[in-house]
């Protein structure tokens, strides 16, 4: 991995939850907030590397997804969606595919910088990634708009703190199919400029 002494200030957060047991929705890097997140700058998200470890011990299948807001007001907002995992599990907790670890690097081999996640916002209503592209998003949500608290590392939902606005990283755990629950816990290595 490329060294990045110097250049910038590597930041790393780890967000999850127990027993997640229906679709829920997850601040992993609040942009704009440098009190509860540990980074200075509010430009734009430099991604290095996502890790996620889930535990499964029921039937059902789980979608994971990670995002960046795109657009947030008061009325909804909308996210372009950058990694997917799908998990599946056996219904056998002794089962190692009911277990999931991966860590995925979005730097070195070129990308020294990581992805560069900044938002374009020229455009009102369409806005998108400079820099990356997506087959998935949602748009026009309320689950997103700018008055709803999520579950960060700064706390609870029901917080002032983890609401959404353009340029956050986000996380939505989507239960597909069965009725049990999932343990997960995402890691993000990033920086901000």
């Amino acid at each position: 991995m490329p060294s990045f002494a110097g250049r910038h200030k590597i930041c790393h957060v780890l967000m999850g939850a127990e027993a997640t047991a229906a679709d829920t929705d997850f601040m992993l890097v609040d942009l704009s907030d440098t009190t509860n997140f540990p980074h200075n700058d509010t430009n734009e998200i430099h991604l290095l590397q996502l890790g996620l470890t889930t535990e499964k011990a029921s039937d059902g299948a789980y979608d994971i997804w990670v995002g960046v807001v795109t657009e947030a007001d008061g009325t909804n907002g909308s996210v372009e969606w950058i990694h997917v995992w799908h998990l599946e599990a056996s219904g056998n907790p002794t089962d190692s595919t009911d277990r999931f670890v991966q860590v995925v690097p979005f730097s070195g081999h070129g990308f020294e910088d990581g992805w560069n996640l900044a938002v374009n916002a020229a455009t009102a209503g369409s806005e998108t990634l400079y820099y990356v592209g997506t087959y998935a998003s949602t748009a026009a949500d309320t689950r997103w708009q700018t008055d709803v608290g999520l579950a960060s590392i700064a706390g609870a939902a029901a917080g002032a703190t983890g609401k959404p606005g353009a340029g956050d990283l986000v996380c939505y755990v989507e239960e597909v199919s069965g009725e049990g629950t999932i343990d997960w816990a995402i890691s993000v290595t990033y920086f901000t400029t």
